[in-house]
């Protein structure tokens, strides 16, 4: 049995049912489900939310959540803010009503509030509290993914406001740790969080741009990745992100991602009865 589960993420400009069937049926473990505008956002999903579990009990499957990366959590502006978490809060039920046992938000960080950092950083730290707070009666966590750019460019920043949010995890976003940073930054993500990091992004690029390709088609260099993931010891969920209409390519970086943390795992395994020996 394989120590990681593997997932898929919807495209939310496609129909809610299509895609979720589609992932299922390329072999995936679970759909995180973004839940954004237009066809997949809370009343498309409130419409469909007795097929969804349906599907949940056919498939032996079951969702994770992502709120809209843009959703504004953060903003200077009080009612801005108060709008935005009102809707990360629907979020929130939706993974409730969904049994999904995490949701992951994004910082928010354009770049005109990126020029203050500091500022950025307090507002996010507010915005990820109301969420926390909110989570906690409706048995999910919520998650915050490393984004790597504007205000939260290194693991030190996402620490920031982790270290001031209490119940507050992680999302890894392999892909993301790779831009402005490179392998150091990845390893780097791994130390500073350990345990906290209870879910995983994983996609391609070229190391400068954030493009989510198929694993293999970029320049991550995943063998090396997945060595550091099974000396890290990460056990868990892993949804491959890469925006492609040809879901070929889904099962494509599954089968590549397994076969480099199996083949990590194995080499692992190899030294450790070495030195036993």
């Amino acid at each position: 049995m394989s120590d990681y589960t593997f997932g898929g993420m919807n495209n939310p400009y496609e129909e809610l049912k299509s895609e979720v069937t589609a992932i299922l049926n390329y072999g995936m473990d679970f759909v995180e489900l973004t839940v954004e505008w237009p066809n997949s956002w809370i009343d498309n999903i409130r419409e469909n939310l007795n097929w969804l579990m349906d599907v949940v009990d056919s498939y032996d499957t079951f969702y994770l959540i992502h709120s809209p990366w843009y959703l504004e959590i953060g903003h200077p502006y009080d009612e801005v803010r108060r709008g935005a978490l009102k809707e990360g809060f629907k979020v929130i039920d939706i993974a409730s009503k969904l049994e999904a046992p995490y949701v992951t938000f994004h910082p928010f960080t354009p770049g005109w509030l990126a020029i203050l950092r500091d500022k950025a950083k307090e507002l996010n730290v507010e915005g990820f509290r109301e969420l926390v707070k909110y989570s906690k009666d409706k048995g999910v966590q919520v998650l915050i993914e490393n984004i790597d750019h504007g205000a939260f460019r290194s693991p030190s920043d996402i620490r920031y406001i982790m270290d001031r949010v209490p119940d507050l995890f992680m999302t890894l976003d392999i892909a993301h740790t790779f831009l402005n940073g490179g392998m150091e930054k990845f390893r780097s993500y791994l130390t500073k969080f350990g345990g906290e990091i209870l879910h995983l992004h994983a996609h391609d690029n070229d190391l400068n741009r954030d493009l989510h390709l198929p694993i293999g088609a970029g320049k991550i260099p995943w063998k090396d990745v997945a060595v550091e993931l099974v000396s890290h010891n990460y056990r868990g969920t892993i949804t491959l992100e890469p925006h492609v209409s040809d879901l070929d390519y889904l099962a494509i970086s599954k089968e590549k991602l397994l076969l480099a943390l199996n083949a990590a795992k194995k080499d692992a395994n190899s030294k450790s009865n070495q030195y036993r020996d």
